[in-house]
């Protein structure tokens, strides 16, 4: 997990990823996507149901899944096309 020093370099990094996602975001619209049905998902992935590790040990006894080891997080972009019936 990233240890953040300061609030500025906190603002640093999220003006950093405001600029990523606004950069995707034109390159999705340029690419003819219709951006007024965007969604924003979070997401994380966790260790594998099998892991062994204390976090996922953890989880288990508590039964809380949430509470597994972290992988990874972050977010995905979904656009919604029209829905075409199939007539």
């Amino acid at each position: 997990m990233l240890k953040l020093r300061s609030p500025s370099h906190q603002e640093q990094i999220l003006a950093l990823a405001m600029r990523q996602i606004e950069k995707m975001l034109k390159e999705m619209q340029s690419n003819g996507k219709n951006l007024s049905r965007l969604k924003l998902k979070k997401f994380q992935k966790t260790h594998h149901i099998d892991c062994k590790c204390k976090l996922c040990e953890d989880a288990k006894i508590k039964n809380d899944p949430r509470l597994r080891g972290l992988l990874e997080d972050g977010f995905k972009v979904y656009v919604e096309g029209a829905k075409k019936s199939s007539q």
